[in-house]
């Protein structure tokens, strides 16, 4: 069973593993570590994770990612299972302990702030305080995200600081606090609650000149160093201390200081469940209600809007502040709100019975929530007032002058309003929402912690599906959740009745709300925009929507208010708007979409849109540049949600055709497993034309062919030339020997492969396509060992793809030209030719291009005697292989057997033998195991290797002197 580690990052950073101390040394690695932790368990991308390491700048960013990952796994040893690989980035089984627990003292400090238990707040304070043993990542300060991130830890040291000398100021212990205050003024004299805390303890020690020096010191040097004025609170704060306001001092009890009158709190049902998360927007929110205005907290069904204003509505009238809270949900007219409210002002003391005119209730309203000399203005919380919106509306313009809280899955749109988005919950809170509801008690393991992420995920972070999905433990395990958690309207159709926070006890009811508010025609927008998969551009939604009741022109009104009431939302790429449907809506948009029978018709105008999208891309080009290829792929989930919903309907021979034009793209990206499995579920298909099933089959063998499966390749191109043979099609004739010459090479049937490719780029009916093949010729010849032939074949391909600007052929012809180049002993121009073609790699996203000009620049390294450069490109490169089949492997192992790590190269070898197919890669190894079997001081074994490598390299007729060169090097017996 794995140790749990444990990273201290509040200090110079700590691991600890059982109690015991882990070193790691190099502080890229310890980052890595850090940077992990910080990310509690959830899978950081590569590139994300490389930024935060070296900036946005770096060149080869992912390369020396995997570097500095090999060397942390290497240094943690036997807790190397700690970090793992995962499909979304690298991820680990670690916590920064320090930091969990800080939080979670600063969580109680929070909720015993609101409750005004400054006790609690002292102690919750000194005991997340204590966890810190100096500045935060204090080791890790030259780091790019450390820096960032070790600043904002120790502003919230401060800020925790803070409100543990304000508890303590609050219970009495003014001079208790005063010389703390004065050291950290003294360290950060722009501070301003620093300094008024400091100038309310003097004030209330009898120093009320010291007290007014602070804040005049405070003035001249926000004003001399920033150029502003002190806050409102600060000022007002000097003009109480001036006029000596009773309200400043601490009163003993039993002093006969006058209490306020005691008003009625809200009528509300009590919560049966603890309000969790939300800390940052009910502050936020309880500071704008102190101020008259109107604030309308917005949210998609089931974003906690009604809970959230119930406990602000709990919160301020425990303070004593007067709060009538209606529900506006259950009314079922307009009409019906002013007396709702005129009813709830009565209930709550605010209004005598019958001083509010029922044929005219606005003044009374007005009069009873002044409340006079008698008390402080009441704070009126308006919920659900979607269905109402016009007269809810004319109330608050009445009511301009008061503060008034509205919930609503829409702006009321009236002048003075302030929006308050409510989103999805935090990552940790959403976590600790669905633990605290499900009754798990923190008891949680790594790996049910990774499910709750997923299961919290399909629910979008929303409050209302977290709760929900939490509820259904008592019947499923964790695991079975996650497992069934796609089918997220069915499983959560059902709910606790009676739920404390609002109406709303199952994703389905919320979602029925927001969809009987709406139109005929936003109803339909709604449910057909289900279809799309990540969300679409406005031109993408005005071609798959309309049919029969929307027309086209309907399409962006509709989507218009679909966003006003947080259905939709809008993300900005640039200067594009993308408009996207939270997974939750979606499943509710297409659970509605089969009620009316509309699916497939919906996935076949989806599917056409797709077709005629790549198609429109890739028609100026063929995807020659990178901005192209990045076009298509901003599309990619439509794309792949077609492709996948097309075999075995109707839709299947469309959605071989997509296939067909996702070929180039899929080749520039390297997905050749991914195109491999759409071909295999798609070339079964009805109605399709012999000349497409043979071009459908030609590239499913070549995407085949580059997963390494040579002989199921060999198959489907032979299948391609028996159909394309009786159709006298010069293009695809062409096509099919392009691929099977690949497949000659591949096969290391390198004569062969060198006659048909001559012949192919000899009768090629376009440059590009000469270009193409004379690429292909020069690996067969490289492969051959003709070096110079080599060269000029890959020299007259770039020509023709520089003269048509061609950036994936760029890419893949300046990385061979550069293994030619190697070979003649042109180091200088080959390094030249990779690093060109890196920079077409990079743009293109290319990931088989980038790791082969890296075994590029370790074989140069190797041949300098650089040996340690030579292994890091090598182990660059085997970070980016699929499995244990490719080049990297084998000249790592190279690398070391030159190092004289031998038992490392054997273990890479064996690996090797272990899968690998055939082809170049086993040829090729063979010839470093000769060098190997010497190594290990077996002659003899050596020289019967060597017969047998050089019978079998006369065979195929390879000759590539990278590898060649192996069995002639001093010490073998020739």
């Amino acid at each position: 069973m794995l140790s749990d580690v444990d990273v201290l990052v509040l200090g110079p950073v700590q691991a600890w593993a059982d109690g015991v101390a882990v070193t790691v040394d190099r502080p890229l690695e310890r980052a890595v570590l850090v940077r992990l932790a910080l990310a509690n368990r959830v899978p950081v991308p590569d590139g994300r994770l490389a930024e935060d390491l070296w900036g946005a700048e770096v060149e080869r960013p992912v390369q020396r990612l995997r570097v500095v990952v090999s060397r942390l796994r290497a240094t943690l040893g036997p807790l190397a299972d700690v970090i793992v690989r995962t499909p979304a980035g690298y991820q680990a089984t670690v916590a920064a302990t320090d930091l969990l627990a800080a939080e979670a003292a600063a969580q109680r400090l929070h909720t015993a702030r609101r409750g005004g238990d400054f006790d609690a707040v002292a102690a919750a304070a000194r005991e997340a305080l204590a966890l810190w043993r100096g500045h935060a990542l204090a080791d890790l300060r030259t780091i790019a995200f450390a820096a960032a991130e070790g600043e904002r830890l120790d502003d919230w040291r401060l800020s925790l600081t803070v409100a543990g000398l304000e508890a303590n100021l609050e219970l009495g212990a003014a001079g208790e606090v005063v010389t703390e205050l004065t050291g950290l003024v003294a360290r950060h004299p722009l501070h301003e609650p620093l300094s008024c805390l400091l100038a309310l303890a003097l004030y209330r020690t009898g120093r009320q000149a010291d007290a007014l020096e602070r804040l005049a010191r405070l003035r001249r040097a926000l004003s001399e160093e920033l150029g502003v004025d002190p806050s409102p609170d600060t000022s007002a704060l000097e003009l109480r201390i001036l006029e000596h306001d009773p309200a400043l001092r601490i009163l003993p009890a039993g002093s006969g200081a006058p209490e306020p009158r005691p008003w009625p709190a809200p009528v509300l049902a009590a919560p049966m469940t603890s309000f969790v998360g939300r800390g940052r927007e009910f502050a936020t929110l309880t500071t704008r209600l102190a101020d008259p205005g109107l604030t309308t907290v917005v949210g998609v069904a089931g974003s906690g809007k009604s809970r959230l204003a119930a406990e602000l509505a709990r919160s301020i009238g425990r303070a004593g502040r007067p709060v009538v809270l209606v529900e506006l949900a259950p009314l079922g007219r307009a009409e019906d709100v002013s007396p709702a409210v005129a009813a709830a002002l009565e209930a709550g003391g605010l209004a005598v019975d019958g001083s509010i005119d029922p044929n005219g209730p606005l003044p009374g309203i007005i009069a009873a929530l002044d409340g006079g000399v008698d008390r402080e203005r009441a704070l009126l919380v308006l919920d659900n007032a979607e269905h109402v919106l016009h007269s809810v509306a004319e109330l608050v313009t009445a009511a301009h002058e008061f503060s008034v809280l509205v919930t609503s899955q829409q702006p009321l749109g009236v002048p003075g309003e302030s929006v308050y988005p409510l989103g999805p919950l935090d990552r940790s809170v959403g976590v600790a929402l669905f633990v605290e509801r499900a009754g798990l008690h923190g008891l949680v393991t790594a790996t049910e912690r990774d499910e709750l992420v997923t299961i919290c995920a399909a629910v979008d972070w929303l409050p209302l599906g977290i709760e929900l999905a939490a509820g259904l433990t008592r019947t499923l395990t964790i695991s079975q959740l996650a497992q069934r958690i796609d089918d997220r309207v069915r499983l959560l159709v059902g709910g606790a009745r009676g739920a404390a926070g609002g109406r709303h006890t199952s994703l389905r009811v919320a979602l029925d709300w927001s969809h009987e508010l709406l139109a005929e025609r936003e109803r339909a927008v709604l449910r057909r925009l289900g279809v799309f998969a990540g969300g679409c551009t406005l031109e993408a939604a005005e071609a798959v929507v309309p049919d029969g009741d929307v027309e086209q022109g309907d399409v962006a009104p509709a989507m218009a208010d679909l966003v006003n009431r947080n259905l939709v939302t809008v993300q900005a790429d640039g200067a594009t708007r993308r408009f996207v449907l939270l997974e939750t809506v979606r499943d509710y948009a297409l659970a509605r979409l089969a009620e009316v029978n509309e699916v497939d018709e919906l996935r076949a105008g989806h599917l056409r849109w797709c077709l005629h999208l790549v198609r429109t891309i890739g028609a100026p080009d063929d995807f020659a540049t990178a901005e192209s290829v990045a076009a298509v792929f901003a599309e990619w989930p439509n794309i792949l949600a077609a492709l996948e919903r097309a075999p075995g309907t109707p839709r299947a021979t469309d959605g071989l055709r997509l296939a067909v034009e996702m070929h180039v793209p899929w080749l520039a990206r390297a997905w050749f497993r991914e195109a491999q499995r759409h071909y295999a579920a798609l070339t079964d298909a009805a109605d399709v034309a012999a000349h497409e099933l043979a071009q459908a089959l030609s590239h499913y063998g070549f995407h085949t062919l580059m997963t390494g499966d040579l002989e199921a390749a060999a198959v489907q191109l032979a299948k391609a030339g028996e159909l394309a043979a009786p159709l006298g099609d010069p293009e695809l004739a062409q096509t099919v020997r392009y691929y099977q010459g690949i497949v000659d090479i591949e096969r290391c049937r390198l004569p062969e492969a060198v006659e048909r490719l001559r012949e192919g780029e000899r009768l090629a009916v376009r440059d590009t396509q000469g270009s193409s093949f004379a690429d292909a010729l020069g690996t067969a010849l490289l492969y051959s060992g003709d070096l110079a032939e080599a060269l000029a074949a890959y020299t007259r391909s770039c020509e023709v793809d520089a003269a048509h600007e061609d950036e994936h052929g760029l890419s893949r012809g300046l990385s061979n030209q550069a293994k030619a180049l190697l070979g003649l002993g042109r180091v200088d121009e080959a390094l030249a030719a990779a690093e060109e073609s890196d920079r077409y790699a990079r743009r293109l996203d290319d990931r088989q291009i980038l790791p082969l000009n890296d075994l590029t620049r370790a074989a140069a390294a190797l041949v300098a005697g650089h040996l340690d450069a030579a292994e890091s490109y090598c182990r660059a490169a085997l970070g980016h292989e699929e499995d244990a089949t490719g080049l990297a492997r084998i000249d790592l192992a190279d690398v070391l057997l030159a190092k004289g790590e031998i038992a490392a190269a054997r273990l890479l070898l064996d690996e090797f033998f272990a899968t690998a197919p055939g082809g170049v890669p086993l040829l090729a190894a063979r010839a470093v195991a000769v060098t190997l079997r010497h190594a290990e001081g077996d002659d003899a074994g050596a020289r019967s290797l060597l017969e047998q490598v050089r019978a079998e390299f006369a065979v195929a007729g390879f000759g590539w002197h990278r590898y060649t060169d192996r069995l002639v090097r001093p010490g073998l017996i020739a």
